[in-house]
């Protein structure tokens, strides 16, 4: 392919609605309007041209509209917002790229986590109750001393000796990553990625409210890593004191745009470092 082919292309090309970006409901939605389009056009083309030229007229039509598609994400103008107004949020959330789950970043599979409703273990467990003064659920006091513990303990101990026993992986062949340069914690294991978490902040909290939750949880052996991982993002959600600068926590939304879709994401952030905690998808 020339370089002035290669430029044009590149003109034509629209990033933001194709590789990543590509939303497959407009997609399909497109194709089909092509191959209805190309079908419309060798149909109408058959009594004027005759047969044997209004087949190739239909396929040349399907086959420019799909690069066009191919190209540019869509074949009518507009789609991508149609797409978002008019299609259910349950049909364009299965083909969304949402933010990683907890389970995700623990190794695991979104679906088998899902399968557990963190709030109402923590519930019936008693590590959440009804606050005393407002009409919401609030952490039991005796838990939040006992979390306070370890988030304290944590810190000043092998943080990765506690993160591999919490993640069940050898803590000899285990390695903490704590890149300066970006706020997340990676603990890698022989066999690859044993965890991911958003901050250092956020790591502490769940490694410490895993020894917690162990202790609290008659059930908590049984449950499957991914479903553990979950209860403890959960359980990240009740923290009201940054667990790496014990500065003061809050919650603030916005809306995202994806390639779908727009949804509202929660994030909860310490004040004093920054620290990102937990993202919570509306």
């Amino acid at each position: 392919m020339t370089s002035n082919a290669t430029g044009v292309l590149e003109r034509v090309k629209q990033p933001e609605y194709t590789g990543e970006n590509r939303c497959i409901p407009c997609t399909i939605v497109n194709v089909a309007i092509a191959i209805v389009v190309a079908a419309v056009a060798a149909v109408a083309a058959a009594p004027l041209a005759g047969p044997t030229v209004a087949a190739p007229v239909g396929a040349a039509i399907l086959a420019l509209s799909l690069v066009a598609i191919y190209l540019r994400g869509y074949l009518v103008p507009g789609t991508p917002t149609l797409t978002k107004r008019y299609f259910p949020d349950w049909l364009l959330a299965k083909f969304d790229k949402l933010p990683e789950q907890e389970a995700e970043r623990l190794g695991g599979s979104v679906e088998e986590a899902d399968r557990i409703d963190p709030e109402r273990v923590l519930v019936d467990g008693g590590v959440v109750v009804p606050c005393a003064d407002e009409d919401d659920l609030c952490l039991d006091e005796r838990v939040r001393e006992r979390w306070r513990e370890r988030v304290l303990s944590v810190r000043e101990d092998d943080r990765l000796e506690r993160a591999a026993g919490f993640l069940e992986i050898d803590p000899e062949t285990a390695e903490l990553y704590e890149p300066e340069d970006r706020d997340h914690v990676v603990l890698r294991s022989e066999s690859g990625t044993a965890g991911r978490w958003e901050s250092a902040a956020a790591f502490v909290a769940d490694v410490a409210g895993a020894e917690v939750l162990a202790a609290e949880l008659p059930e908590w052996s049984s449950y499957s890593l991914e479903a553990r991982g979950h209860l403890v993002g959960g359980l990240r959600a009740f923290l009201e004191q940054c667990p790496s600068c014990d500065g003061r926590i809050s919650i603030d939304g916005e809306t995202v745009e994806s390639c779908c879709r727009s949804y509202e994401v929660y994030a909860v952030t310490c004040d004093d470092c920054s620290a990102r905690l937990l993202e919570v998808t509306a």
